[in-house]
C-alpha cells in the first residue's frame, strides 16, 4: 500500500478549505463514559443545541402484513401518523451548559432491546437487564445544550446554516449517533436525526394528534403474516419487511425536509406540533434546507441511496456501512455526489462484493476514478462503531467485541472525511489515506459499471472488483478504495 498524490474532486465545488478539523478531539477515557457519565465534547467552533420535534401528518401506510399474534388487527403494514426527529444545531453559547440525557427512556428502551434479542421482557429478564443497563448508561449525557436558541450566523453576506438529514441503522435510534450529529452541528450544520417508526428501533413512543400514545417496539419478521403471499409464499427471511421499512423511511425523510422548509420560511408549522420547544423560531429563517446533505448508517445508508435515486434535492450523500443488500433487486441511478466510509467488516469478503456490485452500476459517472463514488475503509472498525455505543463502553469491552481501533478515532476519521468531502476537498481525504491496491480474490460474477468483469481484471478501464481480505490496513489508518485505476 502506498500514499497517493492529491487529486482535486470534481464532485463538489470547493467551499471552505480552512474548515475546522477534528484532529484535536480529546481522547476518550479508557473507562468510556462510565466514570464521567458524559460523551466527549464537540471540537468544532460552535456550541451545539438540541431539541425534539414531533409533527402529526395525514396517515400513510406501507406494506400489507399483520402480526400473527394479533389476528384481529387487520392488514395494516407500517403506519406513519407523525414524524419525530432531533435537531442538532449551532447555538448561542449558554452561560451554564445544560447537557442532554443520552438514554431518556431507559425502561422502554431496554424492553425493546430484550424483544430484539427474542427475550420476552418478563420479571426475571428485567431483574438482570435493568441494573446492568443502568450501571452502563443511566445518567449518561451528551454535550448538546437542550433547547438552546439557534445561533444567528455572524456573516454580513447573508450566510445560512446548511441542513443535514441523518438516518439511523436497525437496532438504533435517533440519539445513538449524537457524537457524529453533534460534531457536524459544531461545524455549522443543522442536523435532523430522524427517529424511524418502522420497527427497527428498540422502542419508540408515538404521540397521535389527539394526544394518545402508543409504543412501537422492534418488529421481528417471523412474527408477521403477509396475506397477499399465500400460505406457501410467506417470506423466508427479513428481506420483504426491510423493503417496506425503507419505503416508510424514505417518506419520513421527505416529510422532515418539508417541515424544515416551512420552518426556514417562518411558517407556523409547529403550532400543531406534539413536541417542540417554545423559543424564538424566527431565528430558523437563517437555515437553508434547499440543498440538504443526506447521511445514514447501515439500513440508514440504504435509505440514503434510495432517497438519492428518488431525486430528492440533495447536495451530496454520505453513507457509513450501507446495507446495500437490502436494496436488492435495485438498480436505480444515484445522481448525487457520494461518499462511502466502511468499517473493515463491510470492506472484506462477501459484504464488500455485494456493495461493489450494487454501487458500481448505479452511479451516473464517467469512467474516471475522481468522478466515481469516494469510497474509504477504516481498518479495525466494526459495523456498530459508527454509533455512540463504543464511546460509552470501556476500551477493554470494545476490544472484546472485535473493535481494533479507538472509538474516538473512528469518529474522527468519519467526521474529517465528511467535512472535507462536503467542502469539495475529497483530495485532502485521499492524500491522508492509504490506497488499497485491490489484492483480493476476484469475483467473476460481479458487474462493474454494468459490464461483466473477469476475475483476472481483464476490463478495459475499470479494475476487477475484488473480495478484499483482512487486514485491509493498519488500525487507525484510512484506506481509499478507488473503483477504477
Amino acid at each position: 500500500m502506498a500514499k497517493v498524490q492529491s487529486t482535486k474532486s470534481t464532485f463538489l465545488k470547493e467551499q471552505d478549505p480552512e474548515s475546522p478539523r477534528l484532529h484535536q478531539v480529546p481522547r476518550k477515557s479508557p473507562f468510556g463514559a462510565l466514570l464521567s457519565r458524559t460523551l466527549p465534547e464537540y471540537s468544532g467552533p460552535h456550541a451545539v443545541g438540541v431539541c425534539d420535534i414531533e409533527v402529526p401528518l395525514p396517515r400513510q401506510t406501507f406494506g400489507n402484513f399483520k402480526h400473527k399474534s394479533l389476528p384481529g388487527s387487520g392488514n395494516v403494514g407500517l403506519v406513519m401518523d407523525t414524524v419525530l426527529f432531533s435537531l442538532f444545531y449551532p447555538c448561542e453559547k449558554p452561560a451554564k451548559p445544560t447537557p442532554t440525557a443520552w438514554f431518556p427512556s431507559l425502561r422502554q428502551t431496554i424492553d425493546g432491546f430484550l424483544k430484539m434479542a427474542k427475550r420476552t421482557p418478563n420479571f426475571w429478564y428485567r431483574v438482570v437487564a435493568y441494573p446492568a443497563a443502568a450501571a452502563a448508561v443511566s445518567g449518561t449525557t451528551f454535550p448538546a445544550n437542550k433547547e438552546a436558541p439557534l445561533l444567528i450566523p455572524n456573516d454580513s453576506s447573508g450566510k445560512k446554516w446548511p441542513v443535514m438529514i441523518f438516518s439511523h441503522g436497525a437496532g438504533c435510534s435517533r440519539l445513538m449517533y449524537s457524537a457524529f450529529c453533534g460534531e457536524m452541528a459544531s461545524r455549522g450544520y443543522v442536523v435532523a436525526a430522524i427517529e424511524h417508526r418502522d420497527g427497527t428501533s428498540p422502542s419508540s413512543k408515538i404521540t397521535a394528534a389527539d394526544g394518545t400514545t402508543k409504543v412501537l417496539d422492534w418488529l421481528e419478521w417471523s412474527d408477521l403474516e403477509w396475506p397477499d403471499a399465500g400460505a406457501n409464499g410467506q417470506p423466508k427471511d427479513d428481506t420483504a419487511l426491510r423493503h417496506v421499512q425503507i419505503q416508510l423511511r424514505c417518506a419520513e425523510v421527505k416529510e422532515v425536509l418539508g417541515i424544515l422548509d416551512k420552518l426556514s420560511k417562518g411558517e407556523d408549522v409547529l403550532r400543531t406540533s406534539l413536541h417542540a420547544p417554545d423559543f424564538e423560531w424566527k431565528r430558523w429563517e437563517h437555515v437553508d434546507p434547499s440543498k440538504p446533505v443526506m447521511v445514514g448508517h447501515s439500513l440508514g445508508g440504504s435509505v440514503g441511496l434510495a432517497t438519492s435515486s428518488q431525486h430528492m434535492p440533495f447536495r451530496a450523500v454520505v453513507v457509513f456501512d450501507p446495507a446495500t443488500q437490502r436494496l436488492d433487486p435495485w438498480r436505480a441511478n444515484i445522481p448525487h455526489p457520494l461518499l462511502v466510509v466502511n468499517s473493515e467488516e463491510f470492506a472484506v469478503g462477501k459484504e464488500y462484493a455485494i456493495f461493489a456490485e450494487q454501487i458500481a452500476g448505479t452511479t451516473a459517472r464517467e469512467h474516471d476514478e475522481h468522478e466515481q463514488p469516494a469510497v474509504f475503509t477504516i481498518p479495525g472498525a466494526t459495523h456498530p462503531s459508527f454509533s455512540d455505543v463504543f464511546l460509552i463502553l470501556p476500551e477493554y469491552i470494545n476490544k472484546m467485541t472485535g473493535l481494533r481501533v479507538r472509538a474516538d478515532k473512528v469518529l474522527e476519521l468519519a467526521v474529517d472525511a465528511t467535512t472535507d468531502f462536503l467542502n469539495g476537498r475529497v483530495d485532502r481525504v485521499i492524500k491522508r489515506a492509504v490506497r488499497y491496491e485491490g489484492d483480493g480474490d476476484g469475483h467473476p460474477s460481479l458487474r462493474v459499471e454494468g459490464r461483466e468483469e473477469e476475475a483476472d481484471g481483464g476490463g478495459e478501464e475499470c479494475m476487477t472488483v475484488a473480495k478484499p481480505k483482512r487486514p485491509v490496513g493498519q488500525p487507525g489508518e484510512l484506506v481509499w478504495n478507488p473503483f477504477c485505476g
